[in-house]
Protein backbone atom coordinates (compact mmCIF):
# COMPACT_ATOMS: atom_id res chain seq x y z
CA UNK A 1 0.00 0.00 0.00
CA UNK A 2 1.14 3.40 -0.84
CA UNK A 3 0.69 6.21 1.70
CA UNK A 4 0.69 10.50 1.14
CA UNK A 5 1.04 12.02 3.99
CA UNK A 6 -0.79 15.45 4.42
CA UNK A 7 -0.07 18.41 6.11
CA UNK A 8 -2.46 19.72 8.69
CA UNK A 9 -0.18 20.72 11.78
CA UNK A 10 3.51 21.59 12.95
CA UNK A 11 6.61 19.91 11.14
CA UNK A 12 6.81 16.99 13.93
CA UNK A 13 3.79 16.11 13.98
CA UNK A 14 4.08 15.44 10.24
CA UNK A 15 7.34 13.81 10.58
CA UNK A 16 6.19 11.27 13.31
CA UNK A 17 3.19 10.54 11.06
CA UNK A 18 5.57 10.59 7.91
CA UNK A 19 8.15 8.34 10.11
CA UNK A 20 4.99 5.77 10.78
CA UNK A 21 3.77 5.85 6.98
CA UNK A 22 7.31 5.28 5.45
CA UNK A 23 7.63 2.46 8.13
CA UNK A 24 4.91 0.45 6.66
CA UNK A 25 6.12 0.54 3.28
CA UNK A 26 6.25 3.13 0.01
CA UNK A 27 5.29 6.79 1.26
CA UNK A 28 5.39 10.60 -0.04
CA UNK A 29 4.26 13.59 1.23
CA UNK A 30 1.94 16.64 0.15
CA UNK A 31 4.60 19.51 -0.21
CA UNK A 32 2.28 22.35 1.13
CA UNK A 33 -0.96 22.97 2.91
CA UNK A 34 -1.19 27.08 2.99
CA UNK A 35 -4.31 26.69 5.33
CA UNK A 36 -2.98 26.39 8.06
CA UNK A 37 0.86 26.35 8.03
CA UNK A 38 3.18 28.55 5.64
CA UNK A 39 5.59 25.29 5.06
CA UNK A 40 7.33 24.06 2.11
CA UNK A 41 8.63 20.56 2.36
CA UNK A 42 10.30 20.88 -1.02
CA UNK A 43 12.77 22.54 1.34
CA UNK A 44 13.55 20.09 3.58
CA UNK A 45 13.31 16.59 2.15
CA UNK A 46 14.91 15.31 -0.99
CA UNK A 47 12.79 15.31 -4.42
CA UNK A 48 11.84 11.85 -4.05
CA UNK A 49 10.09 11.81 -1.47
CA UNK A 50 7.51 14.67 -2.86
CA UNK A 51 4.24 13.97 -4.21
CA UNK A 52 4.22 15.99 -7.24
CA UNK A 53 0.77 15.47 -8.42
CA UNK A 54 -2.28 13.54 -8.20
CA UNK A 55 -1.54 10.18 -10.32
CA UNK A 56 1.67 9.94 -7.17
CA UNK A 57 -1.16 10.01 -4.60
CA UNK A 58 -1.56 7.16 -2.11
CA UNK A 59 -3.87 6.62 0.78
CA UNK A 60 -4.37 9.76 2.70
CA UNK A 61 -2.25 9.58 5.89
CA UNK A 62 -2.54 11.97 8.83
CA UNK A 63 -1.74 11.29 12.57
CA UNK A 64 0.41 13.27 14.81
CA UNK A 65 0.98 9.89 16.62
CA UNK A 66 3.98 6.71 16.44
CA UNK A 67 1.42 4.60 15.45
CA UNK A 68 1.15 0.96 16.34
CA UNK A 69 0.59 -1.84 14.31
CA UNK A 70 -2.38 -4.71 15.28
CA UNK A 71 0.22 -6.72 14.01
CA UNK A 72 2.19 -5.55 17.34
CA UNK A 73 -0.33 -5.30 19.72
CA UNK A 74 0.71 -8.67 21.79
CA UNK A 75 4.54 -7.23 21.86
CA UNK A 76 3.88 -3.25 22.87
CA UNK A 77 3.05 -2.54 26.76
CA UNK A 78 0.00 0.48 26.23
CA UNK A 79 1.80 3.16 27.89
CA UNK A 80 -0.92 5.40 28.90
CA UNK A 81 -0.56 8.96 28.27
CA UNK A 82 -2.32 12.46 28.29
CA UNK A 83 -4.27 12.39 25.21
CA UNK A 84 -5.38 8.87 25.38
CA UNK A 85 -8.41 11.66 26.90
CA UNK A 86 -8.19 12.92 23.73
CA UNK A 87 -9.44 11.94 19.91
CA UNK A 88 -9.92 8.52 18.31
CA UNK A 89 -7.38 5.59 19.13
CA UNK A 90 -6.07 4.60 16.92
CA UNK A 91 -5.33 8.74 15.94
CA UNK A 92 -5.43 8.57 12.53
CA UNK A 93 -7.55 10.56 10.12
CA UNK A 94 -8.55 8.21 7.31
CA UNK A 95 -10.42 5.51 9.56
CA UNK A 96 -9.86 3.17 6.05
CA UNK A 97 -6.99 2.60 7.79
CA UNK A 98 -7.80 2.66 11.50
CA UNK A 99 -7.90 -1.49 11.46
CA UNK A 100 -4.43 -1.51 10.54
CA UNK A 101 -3.48 -0.30 13.95
CA UNK A 102 -3.95 -0.51 17.93
CA UNK A 103 -5.26 1.51 20.00
CA UNK A 104 -2.37 0.99 22.38
CA UNK A 105 0.09 4.34 22.54
CA UNK A 106 3.91 5.27 22.85
CA UNK A 107 4.30 8.93 22.56
CA UNK A 108 5.44 10.99 25.44
CA UNK A 109 7.56 8.86 26.68
CA UNK A 110 11.64 8.71 26.83
CA UNK A 111 12.38 5.49 28.01
CA UNK A 112 13.73 2.45 25.97
CA UNK A 113 12.97 -0.09 27.44
CA UNK A 114 9.19 0.89 27.36
CA UNK A 115 9.38 -0.14 23.74
CA UNK A 116 9.15 -3.41 22.31
CA UNK A 117 11.90 -4.23 19.75
CA UNK A 118 9.55 -5.01 17.22
CA UNK A 119 8.22 -1.47 17.18
CA UNK A 120 11.44 0.13 17.76
CA UNK A 121 12.91 -1.81 14.84
CA UNK A 122 10.11 -0.50 12.77
CA UNK A 123 10.36 3.10 13.63
CA UNK A 124 14.07 3.09 13.37
CA UNK A 125 13.56 1.78 9.69
CA UNK A 126 10.79 4.84 8.88
CA UNK A 127 13.23 7.70 9.63
CA UNK A 128 16.31 5.47 8.22
CA UNK A 129 13.78 6.17 5.25
CA UNK A 130 13.80 10.07 5.42
CA UNK A 131 16.03 11.82 3.10
CA UNK A 132 17.03 15.61 3.87
CA UNK A 133 17.94 18.06 1.51
CA UNK A 134 21.77 18.98 1.63
CA UNK A 135 20.82 22.60 2.84
CA UNK A 136 19.83 20.88 6.36
CA UNK A 137 22.43 18.98 6.36
CA UNK A 138 25.32 21.44 5.95
CA UNK A 139 23.61 23.21 8.35
CA UNK A 140 23.84 20.28 10.78
CA UNK A 141 27.55 19.50 10.36
CA UNK A 142 28.74 23.29 10.13
CA UNK A 143 27.22 24.03 13.64
CA UNK A 144 27.97 20.07 14.91
CA UNK A 145 31.14 21.14 14.65
CA UNK A 146 31.81 23.22 17.83
CA UNK A 147 29.97 20.24 19.80
CA UNK A 148 32.10 18.45 22.29
CA UNK A 149 30.79 15.10 23.65
CA UNK A 150 28.87 14.14 26.20
CA UNK A 151 26.50 16.55 24.26
CA UNK A 152 23.37 17.68 26.57
CA UNK A 153 20.49 18.96 24.59
CA UNK A 154 17.91 21.53 25.66
CA UNK A 155 15.06 22.02 24.34
CA UNK A 156 12.83 24.73 25.94
CA UNK A 157 9.40 25.11 24.59
CA UNK A 158 7.50 27.93 26.08
CA UNK A 159 4.03 27.53 23.89
CA UNK A 160 4.73 30.82 22.35
CA UNK A 161 5.71 30.32 19.06
CA UNK A 162 4.20 32.47 16.42
CA UNK A 163 2.11 29.15 15.44
CA UNK A 164 1.08 28.65 18.37
CA UNK A 165 -2.70 29.37 19.38
CA UNK A 166 -2.41 32.29 21.53
CA UNK A 167 -4.46 30.85 24.55
CA UNK A 168 -1.92 27.32 23.74
CA UNK A 169 -0.83 27.12 27.66
CA UNK A 170 -4.55 28.24 29.35
CA UNK A 171 -6.61 25.18 27.55
CA UNK A 172 -7.15 23.01 29.93
CA UNK A 173 -7.99 19.82 27.69
CA UNK A 174 -6.37 17.11 29.97
CA UNK A 175 -2.51 18.12 28.30
CA UNK A 176 -1.47 21.01 30.71
CA UNK A 177 1.55 23.27 28.57
CA UNK A 178 3.32 25.22 30.45
CA UNK A 179 6.87 27.06 30.83
CA UNK A 180 8.46 27.77 33.94
CA UNK A 181 12.51 28.68 33.88
CA UNK A 182 13.41 27.26 37.25
CA UNK A 183 11.66 23.31 36.40
CA UNK A 184 14.20 23.42 33.65
CA UNK A 185 17.04 25.04 35.23
CA UNK A 186 16.44 22.02 38.05
CA UNK A 187 16.60 19.74 34.74
CA UNK A 188 19.71 20.78 33.49
CA UNK A 189 21.06 20.88 37.16
CA UNK A 190 20.75 17.28 37.38
CA UNK A 191 23.35 16.78 34.79
CA UNK A 192 25.55 18.96 35.78
CA UNK A 193 26.17 17.88 38.57
CA UNK A 194 26.25 14.46 37.84
CA UNK A 195 29.12 11.50 37.53
CA UNK A 196 29.69 12.58 33.68
CA UNK A 197 28.47 15.98 33.25
CA UNK A 198 28.52 17.21 29.65
CA UNK A 199 31.07 18.66 27.61
CA UNK A 200 28.99 20.90 25.59
CA UNK A 201 25.33 22.15 26.12
CA UNK A 202 23.40 22.67 22.91
CA UNK A 203 20.09 25.24 23.75
CA UNK A 204 17.60 25.28 21.69
CA UNK A 205 13.55 27.23 22.18
CA UNK A 206 11.13 27.90 20.38
CA UNK A 207 11.43 31.58 21.16
CA UNK A 208 14.86 32.94 20.87
CA UNK A 209 14.11 35.51 23.82
CA UNK A 210 14.36 33.07 26.72
CA UNK A 211 17.89 32.15 25.87
CA UNK A 212 19.44 34.64 27.51
CA UNK A 213 18.52 33.64 30.65
CA UNK A 214 19.67 30.38 30.55
CA UNK A 215 22.95 31.28 28.70
CA UNK A 216 23.36 34.00 32.22
CA UNK A 217 22.55 30.80 34.20
CA UNK A 218 24.60 28.44 32.59
CA UNK A 219 27.77 30.94 32.66
CA UNK A 220 28.91 29.97 36.20
CA UNK A 221 29.42 26.33 34.49
CA UNK A 222 32.25 24.31 33.28
CA UNK A 223 30.43 24.15 30.03
CA UNK A 224 30.78 24.77 26.47
CA UNK A 225 27.13 26.11 25.45
CA UNK A 226 26.00 26.42 21.81
CA UNK A 227 23.05 28.31 20.41
CA UNK A 228 21.51 28.05 17.01
CA UNK A 229 19.49 30.86 15.53
CA UNK A 230 18.36 31.08 11.91
CA UNK A 231 20.43 32.21 9.50
CA UNK A 232 19.53 34.77 6.62
CA UNK A 233 20.24 32.48 4.34
CA UNK A 234 18.03 29.29 5.82
CA UNK A 235 14.89 28.93 5.87
CA UNK A 236 11.90 28.55 8.56
CA UNK A 237 11.72 24.99 7.69
CA UNK A 238 15.18 24.10 7.02
CA UNK A 239 16.08 25.97 10.25
CA UNK A 240 13.45 23.78 12.02
CA UNK A 241 14.60 20.82 10.78
CA UNK A 242 18.27 21.28 11.25
CA UNK A 243 17.56 21.75 14.98
CA UNK A 244 15.91 19.26 15.45
CA UNK A 245 18.74 17.01 13.76
CA UNK A 246 21.55 18.95 15.71
CA UNK A 247 19.60 18.25 18.88
CA UNK A 248 19.46 14.28 18.32
CA UNK A 249 22.87 14.23 18.61
CA UNK A 250 22.36 14.25 22.36
CA UNK A 251 23.71 12.01 25.08
CA UNK A 252 21.42 13.74 27.52
CA UNK A 253 18.37 15.66 26.76
CA UNK A 254 16.30 17.81 29.06
CA UNK A 255 12.88 19.12 27.09
CA UNK A 256 9.31 19.41 27.37
CA UNK A 257 7.36 15.72 27.82
CA UNK A 258 4.22 16.88 25.32
CA UNK A 259 6.32 18.48 22.54
CA UNK A 260 6.90 16.43 19.59
CA UNK A 261 9.60 18.30 18.55
CA UNK A 262 11.54 16.95 21.71
CA UNK A 263 9.63 13.25 20.72
CA UNK A 264 11.53 13.80 17.56
CA UNK A 265 14.91 14.44 19.11
CA UNK A 266 14.91 11.49 20.83
CA UNK A 267 13.80 9.21 18.45
CA UNK A 268 15.92 10.47 15.64
CA UNK A 269 19.12 10.20 18.09
CA UNK A 270 18.00 6.71 18.75
CA UNK A 271 16.50 6.53 21.54
CA UNK A 272 19.94 6.77 23.31
CA UNK A 273 19.91 10.10 25.18
CA UNK A 274 19.20 9.54 28.83
CA UNK A 275 16.39 12.18 29.31
CA UNK A 276 14.70 14.39 31.88
CA UNK A 277 11.34 15.33 30.31
CA UNK A 278 9.66 18.55 32.03
CA UNK A 279 5.71 19.14 32.46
Amino acid sequence: MKFTVEILSGLCNVLKSFVTALSMGEANILPRFDAHFDADYREILDDSLICHNINEYGESFISARLLILKSEEEHQTDLINDAKALGDHPNIRNKKLAPLFSTKTIDWFYDRSLICDKVFNRIMYGISKIKWRNEVLSEVGRVSQNFEYPLLSVQVRTWTHQFDPPNCTSIRDGVVRDYNFETYKNAIEQFLNSETPPKTIFLTADVDHVLPEYIEYLKDYDVNVVTYTQPEHVTQMQYSAATMLLASKCDMLVCCRLSTFAECIWWFGGCRAKTIPVF
